[in-house]
């Protein structure tokens, strides 16, 4: 199984927990979205990364903190994106946060954007707002289009890792229709949560993507489940919306 998104981080026992996880074969992206969590990370890297299975994680700000970024917070990401197995992110925008009318999250997330062209990293993205508004944003910061041409099952494949053309990844997708044309032409990928199809606008839009560009996720970020049941959860939850995923392709 593969968690394309987890908050492993902000999770109880998190030590004990990526232990169980690892020995389950539950793979994972560790995602860090704030210094304090970039630290938690870095050190579970250091705990359980391996030569021959590197520990996949992202460091970025999230919107939720577009406003208390500064130049030293950047300079620690960047240290932080020395990683050569890191994605940038989560990065984006978030109506639900300060910073989102005025245009501070915008600025936060071109400065991820722009960070993620230059060290050639995949960029996970948060949206909760306007996708159109991300799309330009992409555009601004310079991400290239028409990534899509040429490509095979196999150069398709999402790892965290140094590559020519780094590609967004929409965590938690939560767009219609009019958003995967213009997302595919950057060679997007679209990462699926239980809340994806919740939305119908999203439920009908999930056929048109194609399945190679297709992931899936628990964003689990909370519990208060002994690690042993937490791992059994985690599990269920992930099945659960690849199960809605294969029933919205009938």
């Amino acid at each position: 199984m593969f968690d394309f998104h987890i908050h492993i981080a902000r999770l109880p026992q998190k030590k004990q927990l990526t232990q169980l996880l690892l020995d389950r074969n539950y793979d994972f992206i560790a995602v860090a979205c704030e210094p304090w969590e970039w630290e938690e990370v870095a050190q579970l890297k250091k705990d359980f990364s391996t030569e021959l299975k590197p520990f996949k994680l992202t460091y970025g700000i999230h919107p939720m903190i577009a406003t208390q970024a500064n130049v030293e917070m950047f300079a620690k990401l960047r240290e932080y994106l020395q990683d050569e197995h890191a994605m940038v992110g989560e990065a984006g925008i978030d109506k639900r946060y300060p910073g989102y009318e005025d245009g501070t999250q915008d600025s936060v997330f071109l400065e991820q954007a722009k960070l993620a062209l230059e060290l050639k990293r995949d960029l996970q993205i948060h949206c909760v707002g306007d996708y159109m508004r991300i799309l330009k944003l992409l555009d601004k910061a310079g991400f290239p289009q028409d990534q899509t041409q040429g490509l095979d099952a196999q150069d398709l494949q999402v790892l965290p890792r140094m590559q020519e053309s780094p590609r967004p990844i929409f965590h938690r997708f939560g767009g219609d229709s009019s958003v995967i044309p213009k997302a595919l032409s950057y060679g997007a990928f679209f990462s699926l949560h239980e809340d994806s199809f919740r939305k119908k606008s999203t439920a009908a839009a999930i056929p048109l993507i194609p399945q190679e560009r297709i992931f899936f996720e628990t964003d689990a970020d909370e519990s208060f489940l002994e690690p042993e049941e937490l791992a059994e959860a985690l599990e269920n939850r992930l099945e659960s919306v690849r199960a809605a995923y294969a029933e919205s392709r009938e």
